[in-house]
């Protein structure tokens, strides 16, 4: 691999995958090079520090999973129910070919689908169905299938080598999806229907493999499977909670139901060359048994059921009742609720609910593994720290949202603008932008966590605007390489004072004309910046604290 890196040191990383492909000579099914597979294991050994690779174009960044942009035709897509039957049938296939369409399949998975769109990797078909009108009713993904999977193995019951040799004839359905604005009865269940039949005739014509086997992993925590079983998919087991990242498999405890569907009954009989095994027929499927323990589906708790639970430690004057908190709870789900098309799909949503619940409770630590574990169970760990590292919804709508109510409750002509600068005390080293350097908090210099607040306040109340982590100068060095990397820090980010943090979130705020005002207050952090201050609105006026040892010109 040195070799190959020095020998072609300038050639992009696509070229290099290329190369080892001729030299490993390494095909897929179809004869076609396995680039991707090739890159991935260049990508690999780079980041175990063996080779150097030259830096990505901008054909090779990930694609990045925001809601907010994207294709146009999703942004366009009308928001009303397609149906009914007789109005969208024939269903229309579509490949997914062209990058425009490649766009779309992604944004559609990106914004609907609780896992988002997958990268694929390898042997893949994509499809968007549509009515006959016209109108996008599905989108449908598959891919060559995992290669440990203890049911399925058990079900075909084959050798390493027996499945080295016909796991080629095994195909994942990675994703399936009907936009949440269609709604036509039994619909999911046709598109799934028809979708093996499609896959069997296009996997052939693409990589010359017939499909025997198709299988998929159901969330039963999300959803009853009751689609899969109508379109003849049969459940065979439970997997074991492992996800494969970054070459490794790591186990976040979320079981999936494993369903598959037959298309070549005759497959035992064919992987063991031997006519006297059974075939693989549905009734057959229906009476194997399942070693696999089912898991206890724990069902999400309801709003009620926590305020059975909930000890709060209240000062004794609020004196709050069982009335009190169940209005306190309708209001609290009447407000998430405003904000629900910023999360796309219902599971985000429900998520979100459970952070703020969490926040709100009287669990001790705020973290999202400790707050899942108190109040929905250790099965909605995974899926919380996934709603905060992975999971994409649209922050600028709900900032946008946040200050159109609060600037219709506050907003005055006496209103005033405080800058601060706040900081969080932390133990660990991990956090991102954590650092030793002056803590408010603790009056000295110590471990922990600064941002820049920007807030509003008259005599109607106050509020907290909007805020921006600050990040220490040591952060954007070389030695903090592979910790930008572990937090995800985006790697066009600058170093940027706490003052030049604190102008860059008035600026908008103030030039949008939500808010009444024009003083604005800061301590001394602020006030001693010449250019913070010069820098401040035009016909703003301010109250800057400064340093007691500060000289002024008093005439």
């Amino acid at each position: 691999m040195q070799q190959l890196v020095a020998e072609r040191g300038r050639a992009h990383r696509a070229a290099l995958a290329l190369a080892l492909c001729e030299r490993w000579q390494w095909r897929s099914a179809n004869g076609a090079w396995k680039v991707r597979s090739a890159l991935g294991v260049l990508q690999g050994l780079e980041a175990r520090g063996w080779i150097e690779l030259p830096p990505p174009g901008p054909s090779g960044r990930r694609f990045a999973r925001t809601i907010s942009g994207g294709n146009a035709d999703v942004r366009e897509t009308p928001r009303s129910e397609v149906g009914p039957w007789n109005a969208i049938r024939p269903l229309r296939w579509e490949r997914v070919v062209t990058p425009a369409e490649g766009r779309q399949w992604r944004e559609l998975l990106n914004r609907y689908h609780y896992l988002g769109a997958p990268r694929l990797v390898g042997a893949c078909l994509r499809y968007l169905v549509y009515s006959r009108g016209g109108e996008l009713v599905g989108v449908m993904g598959w891919q060559s299938a995992v290669r440990h999977l203890k049911s399925r193995d058990r079900l075909i019951g084959w050798e390493a080598a027996q499945r080295e040799k016909g796991l080629a004839s095994v195909v994942n359905n990675v994703r399936f999806l009907v936009p949440p604005w269609v709604r036509v009865p039994h619909l999911a269940s046709t598109i799934l229907a028809q979708s093996v039949v499609r896959l069997r005739h296009d996997w052939r014509e693409q990589y010359q493999v017939e499909v025997w086997l198709a299988e998929t992993f159901v969330d039963r925590e999300r959803f009853s499977g009751a689609s899969y079983r109508a379109a003849n998919w049969v459940a065979i087991g439970w997997t074991e909670g492992f996800a494969k990242s970054r070459g490794r498999f790591v186990y976040h405890g979320q079981s999936k139901e494993v369903y598959v569907y037959v298309l070549e009954p005759r497959l035992r009989q064919w992987v063991h060359a031997d006519p006297h095994q059974p075939l693989l027929t549905h009734r057959l499927l229906l009476t194997q048994p399942r070693s696999e323990k089912s898991p206890h589906l724990i069902r999400r708790k309801r709003m009620q059921e926590i305020q059975e639970s909930w000890k709060p430690k209240l000062p004794p004057e609020w004196e709050l009742n069982e009335n009190d908190l169940l209005c306190l709870s309708r209001e609290l789900e009447a407000f998430t609720a405003e904000f629900g098309s910023a999360f796309g799909r219902v599971e985000v949503r429900n998520l979100c609910d459970l952070y703020l619940r969490g926040l709100l409770s009287d669990t001790e630590r705020k973290n999202t593994e400790a707050m899942a574990m108190a109040l929905d169970g250790p099965n909605r760990v995974r899926g919380l720290q996934r709603f905060m590292n992975e999971y994409p919804w649209d922050e600028k709508q709900i900032a946008r949202q946040h200050r159109e109510q609060c600037a219709a409750e506050l907003s005055d002509p006496s209103g005033v603008w405080s800058i601060d600068a706040s900081e969080f005390p932390k133990k660990g080293r991990e956090s991102v932008g954590v650092a030793a350097q002056y803590c408010g908090v603790l009056g000295k210099t110590a471990n922990c966590q600064s941002g820049v607040f920007v807030c509003y306040s008259s005599p109607r109340g106050h509020a907290l605007l909007d805020a921006r982590l600050y990040l220490p100068k040591q952060w954007l060095g070389d030695d903090y390489a592979e910790r930008r990397k572990n937090c995800r820090i985006p790697e066009d980010v600058k170093f940027r004072t706490k003052p030049q943090l604190a102008q860059e979130l008035l600026k908008p705020l103030w030039e949008g004309g939500l808010f009444a005002g024009d003083w604005i207050t800061c301590d001394a952090s602020f006030g001693n910046n010449e250019e913070f201050l010069k820098g401040l609105p035009a016909g703003c006026r301010y109250l800057a604290e400064i340093s007691s040892t500060r000289k002024v010109w008093i005439q």
